[in-house]
């Protein structure tokens, strides 16, 4: 997790204060810009940037958690065709409305939606409007589509991977999910 990375920093380096910017989900892997000392003021900035993701929709099943970690809740033989895909994608543009996972870091009465999940009680999250400024396709299979997404502050891709796949008629779920950009941190400008 986002935590568990800042923790080995801040232990391995004796640090006392430090900060990251923008959670990565648990199987998520790339980008997590890391302030330390003064500079984590600084972290609320770098936030609110755009940040550009590289995710795989896999096709025919829907999991508890939206990604491969969950069980699976959903599943249909229907496969989505690239036509189909591509001409659906114009939706996904601009603002829309968005409902984050049920297993996610946002809040609920003070408590974290992934904790009540865990603990299987009955709770909603509210739908919130995010930013999309593109959205491609970068490689597509009969079992799953690998994308590329630059999007706002408070995007969830895996809301939009089960969303896409339910606009098709079918049901998805992230199988890979890395963060390539946060405002201008890069992974090649990365350590």
């Amino acid at each position: 997790s986002s935590f568990n990375a800042i923790n080995k920093i801040k232990k391995n380096f004796s640090i006392n204060k430090i900060g990251h910017a923008g959670t990565l989900d648990p199987l998520a892997e790339g980008i997590l810009p890391i302030a330390i000392g003064g500079t984590t003021k600084l972290v609320k900035f770098i936030s609110n940037q755009n940040k550009v993701y590289r995710f795989t929709i896999n096709w025919g099943t829907q999991t508890s958690t939206d990604d491969s970690e969950g069980d699976i809740i959903f599943s249909s033989n229907i496969i989505p065709s690239l036509k189909d895909i591509i001409s659906n994608l114009k939706e996904y543009s601009g603002f829309i409305n968005q409902e984050p996972p049920k297993a996610s870091a946002i809040k609920i009465n003070g408590k974290r939606a992934y904790k009540l999940f865990r603990e299987q009680k009955d709770f909603r999250v509210e739908s919130r409007k995010v930013f999309i400024k593109y959205i491609k396709i970068v490689d597509h299979k009969k079992t799953g589509t690998t994308f590329e997404v630059e999007c706002g502050k408070g995007f969830y891709i895996r809301s939009l991977a089960r969303d896409f796949a339910n606009k098709l008629g079918t049901y998805g779920h992230i199988s890979a999910l890395e963060r390539l950009k946060v405002g201008k941190f890069d992974k090649e400008s990365s350590i």
